[in-house]
């Protein structure tokens, strides 16, 4: 196992114990990402009921079920948070310690992320049966939609992921990010899909939208797994779309990373 690998480990097993110490906390975050989709399905639901064909955008009460449950799970996958944290990094000069360390920082913000991820489940995986329990959703995909889409909520976290880091790297030019973390969850929400199928938004916005990186995070692998909604040349472009814009952020990353330490410099610490 090479460095950055023992490392990650290292700092997942770190960010698991501590967590394990903070479960109130946990809880309350798990919490939040089953309450924002279930309202939403409740107001999508009902206008979709309310509607002369009891359809909108292709879904009716069931098939919004099974998209916001799987926005759900997929919301869960895809968290990132670090274009909030950053700012602080570099304020508190805690930046400054992790660089001194011979592996990228960027390798304990993972560890973070994996450990969060794997100790809300045991949160988050019941609030998901109840809810499924209550609306009763309907999922019809094929095999190859179940393959796909697991594929591609894996490269769709991964997006996210460097989607935040990289625009956390702001932070060595203007350490308060608050504006950019919210216009981060606000294209999140409304460019991915959270907030509601691209398709059901106002036609102007359908457009911006499958033109940014936010809906190959989200939108695509719950389409998927809800299954009936692409096809497979369609599901084939989105799994290179994917790929393009991961190849695009990685450049992104090393270009910026590389500008960004020239600029550091600690506010305190």
């Amino acid at each position: 196992m090479n460095l950055p690998m023992r490392a990650l480990a290292a700092h997942f097993r770190a960010h698991l114990a501590v967590m394990m110490q903070y479960r109130g906390e946990v809880l309350l975050w798990s919490v939040w990402g089953v309450i924002s989709p279930a309202v939403l399905y409740a107001m999508w639901s009902a206008a979709a009921s309310g509607s002369s064909s009891g359809v909108i955008a292709g879904y009716d009460q069931a098939s919004f079920a099974a998209y916001f449950l799987m926005m759900m799970i997929v919301g869960h996958v895809t968290a990132a948070w670090d274009v909030y944290e950053m700012g602080y990094l570099v304020r508190s000069g805690s930046m400054s310690a992790q660089l001194l360390k011979p592996v990228l920082p960027m390798w304990q913000s993972i560890g973070a992320n994996m450990a969060y991820k794997v100790v809300t489940l045991m949160f988050v995986v019941p609030m998901w049966a109840i809810f499924a329990w209550i609306v009763k959703p309907k999922f019809q995909p094929e095999w190859w939609e179940v393959a796909a889409g697991l594929a591609a909520m894996v490269l769709g976290s991964a997006l996210a992921y460097l989607l935040s880091y990289v625009m956390a790297m702001a932070a060595f030019w203007a350490p308060k990010l608050d504006a950019l973390g919210e216009a981060f969850f606000a294209l999140s929400m409304f460019a991915g899909g959270r907030f509601a199928p691209i398709e059901a938004l106002p036609w102007y916005v359908v457009p911006v939208a499958k033109a940014l990186p936010f809906r190959w995070m989200y939108e695509f692998p719950t389409e998927l797994l809800v299954g009936g909604r692409l096809s497979g040349a369609e599901t084939v472009w989105g799994l290179i779309a994917q790929l393009g814009w991961l190849g695009v952020l990685v450049v992104a990353f090393r270009v910026l990373w590389r500008a960004g330490l020239k600029r550091y410099t600690a506010v305190s610490g």
